[in-house]
């Protein structure tokens, strides 16, 4: 049944739930959820060890954090939430210590510890109600599924997306025979950058954070998630492993969380989990383009599809899955998307409620958010800020100070020190490029049609949603109207040096505008057979592009790439354990460079597309001072000082980085100017003497 307000003021989840249960129902649900909560607990410790008790004491202590919001939560909705508000408060506490005192496991062990501290107020204010709420969650559990108020569509969205999440993170790294190898492209480019951020915590000491690929620079990148991956290192993982547990736990939670945050803010369950796929399989018409294959090589292809169907950029097709760009390559997004869903069910819950508390916890929450995702930040205070016009009352101000006072410090320091968007028009200081990208890279597509290619009948749909009067009960239309701002704005101005980047606006609008699309399905679904057939085609024309491409990114066929060689790997490890973790290395400025990604080491200068994109400026002198220091050229001696050289690399990538800039990288000048500290079948370390 749809979650719906009770003559009681309590959510509806568990709606049509017999208010009357047999005496041997009510003993035996909590036990048989407390039995299989140990057991959960005891086969992750069997399959990833110690980090799957830390997981387990951050959700618990999250689990009580909840109550310290004031609302009438459910238990599925705690266990949700408080996923993810214990990993941040165990993060965040963790980090502290560690950038007084190192990371360790006593550091790691010590956040948890703080992070259970701080739900010991919500535990107590817990006490009257929990053990009432854990038996009525259980006896919702227990009954048959299909009787009213059993919570089956959030079974089912959790081992949908589960199953999911765990295959793609089953493949996400492999060591094999040749190497480390990526499960997917996404993972080979993206997760290089959060291997060395990572890395960066775990082997390099640092704090306070910094580019360990343009040291000099604070590190502007939401860093939260990385020092969580940090965080496992200690407790036995292995860097790749980190971040795919990381990332596993949190990609877990995210559908989750967004289809109970949805139940909320759209009063329907069917609405809640149609919006979710409708988000998670987002794309455009790409599909055409796989009939096109099917017909030139038949089904066989669907074994291992030969190419991405959201993002075809020689048809201008720029809008890859929103899975594929953001939630599994950006990892801060599974973090900031989860956030922005929970703060925005606990406002709209609290708008039409008495009470300080639900706005405090929710201001506290999004002022700890920029390190974690700082577009998150600017969406829920943002979006906050209108929501206050049309519900005007003086507890807002409990949700805007902790917002802005904890928040806006965080964001200047991370704000970057150069302003480098450029293009051809400008206006008042801002860079101008009407319709994003339907002009940009030689195409020449009408704004319209660009958009109908790249997202399909999405926006259209979200505008009908918009103007059906009555569509949304809970008035939630009403309260979406200014997340069009998400939409129109990117499409006039460009906020990042790399245009794409604009994406990490336009993907609110597809989030939260999927929640529309869903409610307006779900209205089509009740409203006989003929709408009902029109709904199922509106699901089929908004998810297959994305779907394939879901279905793309499982096959270890077509999306298994070598990340490093075993050379790579031993270099790495050799300077992971024979290195000071400040000490500052040369290498080629290639993502997949084994001494930043796998050995938490500095370089001068690591990939400049990231050094670029994330408004750091000076990576044309570093990148012209690499090479003059790997071919020995004149100068090198006072480039070693300028930039602090403890060792050069000479490998593969170095040799290529070198003659692509018509220079040699020089043993022989390395031989008679350094001193040969480790050496394998294709890298040599030099050390600086």
């Amino acid at each position: 049944m749809d979650l719906v307000e009770t003559d009681g003021g309590r959510t509806g989840i568990a709606n049509g739930v017999a208010k009357e249960t047999s005496a041997r129902s009510r003993l035996t649900a909590p036990l048989t959820g407390a039995a299989l909560l140990v057991t959960a607990v005891g086969l992750g410790y069997l399959w990833i060890g110690v980090p799957a008790l830390l997981f387990a004491v951050c959700i618990a202590s999250g689990y009580g954090i909840t109550f310290l919001s004031g609302l009438d939560l459910e238990p599925e909705e705690r266990l949700a939430f408080g996923s993810v508000l214990g990993m941040m408060a165990a993060t965040l506490a963790g980090f502290g210590l560690a950038s007084a005192f190192g990371i360790s496991v006593l550091t790691v062990w010590s956040g948890v510890a703080i992070a259970i501290a701080v739900s010991i107020p919500g535990w107590i204010l817990a006490r009257p109600r929990l053990v009432t709420e854990v038996r009525r969650m259980g006896e919702r559990w227990w009954c048959f599924p299909l009787s009213a108020g059993h919570p089956w569509p959030l079974l089912l969205v959790a081992l949908i997306t589960g199953a999911y999440t765990l295959k793609i993170m089953g493949q996400a790294y492999q060591f094999l025979p040749g190497g480390l190898y990526a499960g997917q492209l996404g993972i080979w480019g993206d997760w290089a950058a959060h291997l060395t951020y990572a890395g960066s915590f775990a082997y390099g000491a640092n704090f306070p954070p910094e580019f360990p690929i343009d040291p000099g620079h604070r590190l502007g990148y939401p860093f939260m998630i990385d020092f969580l991956a940090a965080s496992l290192v200690p407790l036995g993982a292995s860097l790749p492993t980190s971040l795919v547990l990381t990332s596993g736990l949190l990609g877990l939670a995210f559908p989750v969380v967004m289809y109970l945050a949805a139940v909320r803010l759209l009063g329907s369950r069917l609405a809640a989990a149609l919006g979710l796929f409708v988000f998670l399989l987002g794309g455009g018409l790409g599909f055409i383009y796989f009939g096109r294959d099917v017909d030139a090589s038949g089904w066989g292809i669907l074994q291992g599809l030969p190419r991405e169907y959201t993002h075809l950029t020689d048809q201008n097709y720029q809008w890859l899955n929103p899975v594929l760009a953001n939630l599994l390559p950006q990892r801060s997004t599974l973090f900031g998307f989860s956030i922005v869903m929970i703060v925005l069910a606990i406002l709209f819950i609290a708008r039409n409620r008495p009470g300080w508390a639900p706005f405090a916890f929710a201001g506290v929450l999004v002022g700890i958010t920029p390190a974690f995702h700082v577009h998150s930040y600017g969406t829920a205070v943002a979006l906050a800020a209108f929501w206050t016009v049309a519900n005007r009352r003086r507890e807002w101000l409990a949700f805007f100070i902790p917002a802005l006072v904890l928040g806006l410090p965080v964001v200047l320091w991370m704000w970057p020190p150069s302003h480098t968007v450029t293009c051809g028009n400008h206006f008042a200081g801002l860079c101008v490029q009407p319709g994003w990208l339907a002009a940009a890279d030689g195409h020449h597509d009408n704004v319209i049609w660009f958009w109908i290619k790249n997202l399909g009948l999405f926006v259209p749909l979200v505008l009908v949603a918009q103007l059906w009067k009555g569509l949304n009960p809970t008035g939630f239309g009403r309260h979406f109207a200014p997340v069009w701002l998400w939409f129109l704005v990117p499409n006039l101005v460009l906020f990042h040096p790399w245009d794409w980047d604009n994406n990490k606006f336009f993907i609110f609008f597809e989030m939260l505008g999927a929640l529309m699309v869903g409610a307006l399905l779900a209205a089509l679904f009740k409203r006989g057979r003929e709408a009902a057939i029109l709904a199922v085609v509106l699901c089929v024309v908004l998810g297959a592009s994305g779907g394939l491409d879901l279905l793309r990114s499982t096959q270890a066929s077509v999306s298994t790439i070598q990340f490093t060689d075993n050379p790579g790997l031993d270099v790495a490890a050799w300077a992971r354990t024979s290195t000071a973790p400040r000490a500052m290395f040369v290498t080629a400025p290639e993502h997949n460079s084994p001494i930043p990604s796998l050995a938490g080491r500095r370089v001068v200068l690591g990939y400049t597309g990231w050094v670029w994109s994330y408004g750091l400026s000076d990576w044309s002198d570093r990148e012209a001072a690499i090479r003059t220091i790997l071919s020995g050229g004149p100068g090198t001696p006072g480039l070693l000082a300028r930039y602090g050289v403890d060792y050069v690399v000479i490998g593969p990538q170095e040799r290529a980085y070198a003659r692509a800039g018509q220079v040699t990288a020089s043993d022989g000048y390395w031989k008679s100017h350094g001193l040969v500290v480790y050496r394998n079948s294709t890298y040599t370390v030099y050390q600086v003497t």
